[in-house]
């Protein structure tokens, strides 16, 4: 109830396909797919607290992978989204899953891109608190130029950093939009979380709705082998 989110809705019909962004996120980032994907059926996509448009601000234990949990199903609710097909990339696969655990009954199937049931490698908490500490301090914006300088100027790029200069005229001016959008106090809180969460992957044998598991090839955070352990 103190979270206003805001989202882009596509009218159509049930079962509604729901998207959610990852960790620096923003509904747009489902924008170029959602001429393909509007067939008829009611798409929504929301922005995760603290990331777009949605409310900014506060301490940063309102920044929890439980409450993105309830902020989607209240979310859910009040559209009266009946089950769905849901959806997650990345940490919001990560949410996904747990929504998946905690209402089995919202949902029709569930969609995992990109994503981990447990803590991500490649991840450093120090790096997140480094980062949380210049955001806090210097704001995002600053923050976004260190990120994209680092990249540009990294002597042996990665994959994705090659796929980054390969489509660097959409990507840089939508990466930069991702993270001044984002409330510093998130970054730094979801990327702790999302670091020093307690996996779920015990759990997984409880979801009986039909999983898909989507993955990049060439993902540099969460490699492809935990895909196909994820599968």
């Amino acid at each position: 109830e103190d979270v206003e989110v805001a989202y882009t809705e596509v009218e159509g019909a049930a079962p509604a396909l729901v998207l959610v962004h990852g960790f620096t996120g923003h509904r747009d980032d489902f924008l170029p797919q959602l001429p393909e994907l509007a067939q008829g059926q009611r798409i929504l996509v929301p922005d995760l607290r603290g990331h777009g448009d949605a409310t900014h601000g506060g301490e940063a234990e309102r920044f929890r992978c439980p409450q993105l949990v309830l902020d989607l199903r209240r979310f859910l609710v009040e559209r009266e989204v009946g089950p769905c097909d849901l959806l997650g990339h990345s940490l919001g696969g990560m949410v996904a899953l747990r929504f998946a655990l905690a209402h089995p009954e919202g949902l029709r199937s569930l969609l995992l891109m990109d994503t981990s049931p447990f803590a991500p490698d490649g991840y450093a908490l120090s790096t997140f608190e480094k980062a949380g500490a210049i955001a806090e301090a210097r704001g995002m914006a600053f923050l976004q130029q260190r990120v994209e300088r680092a990249a540009q100027y990294d002597r042996d790029p990665g994959p994705a950093d090659r796929q980054a200069e390969k489509w660097a005229d959409a990507y840089w001016p939508h990466h930069r939009r991702r993270y001044r959008s984002m409330d510093p106090v998130a970054y730094a809180a979801l990327g702790h979380e999302m670091v020093t969460q307690a996996g779920v992957a015990d759990r997984l044998g409880e979801i009986r709705c039909p999983v898909t598991v989507l993955w990049g090839e060439e993902d540099p955070w969460i490699p492809v082998a935990r895909g196909e352990a994820l599968a």
